[in-house]
């Protein structure tokens, strides 16, 4: 979503450039058009009065504002797009794992430092794997379970229990999680 942004982003600044520039040269002409009209010489209109150079710039302005019109409605069209692909785009990460949580802790009364953990991957529909690690003094064990729907399809342990619960109600926040002693 914030590349989706970023590129609107990008395409409003393009826009804004391109109405500048023409928004400049304009000025320069006008510029020029009011530098003859003082001094009375003849331009590359010839000789022309106060009301005709008046005129003149009239509907060079009315030209401009057409052009504005057409911009801005480029600009929404081009908004009204970026956010329908957000919102598509959107309700393709339902199925991507987006909530995630961690709990660390000591397996057992031998071992400290919390090298234990259990990581809960889920999706919107809270469906994913629970990931333990049980640390020992010689060995580590890694075991993956499965979940559909927000429950363990094998019997989760209580810290397995714990991130999926966490995971389950947070969709943002901090990866780790801490277990109460």
């Amino acid at each position: 979503m914030t590349t989706y942004v970023a590129v609107f982003a990008m395409v409003l600044a393009y826009v804004a450039l391109v109405a500048a520039f023409c928004a400049l040269r304009t000025l320069a002409k006008l510029r020029r058009a009011t530098s003859v009209l003082t001094r009375g010489g003849a331009g590359e209109h010839g000789r022309e009065s106060v009301v005709e150079a008046t005129e003149r710039h009239a509907a060079q302005t009315a030209l401009l504002g057409e052009q504005v019109a057409q911009l801005r409605g480029y600009v929404e069209q081009t908004c009204a797009a970026t956010v329908a692909q957000v919102q598509s785009s959107t309700a393709d990460l339902s199925g991507a794992v987006r909530n995630v949580a961690l709990v660390r802790y000591d397996a057992f009364s031998d071992v400290s430092g919390r090298l234990s953990f259990s990581l809960a991957l889920l999706d919107d529909d809270g469906d994913g794997i629970a990931i333990s690690a049980i640390a020992g003094r010689t060995d580590t064990r890694v075991y993956a379970k499965g979940v559909a729907g927000g429950k363990g399809e094998h019997e989760l342990s209580p810290e397995e229990q714990q991130a999926l619960t966490s995971a389950l109600h947070k969709r943002r926040g901090t990866l780790l999680s801490r277990k109460a002693s």
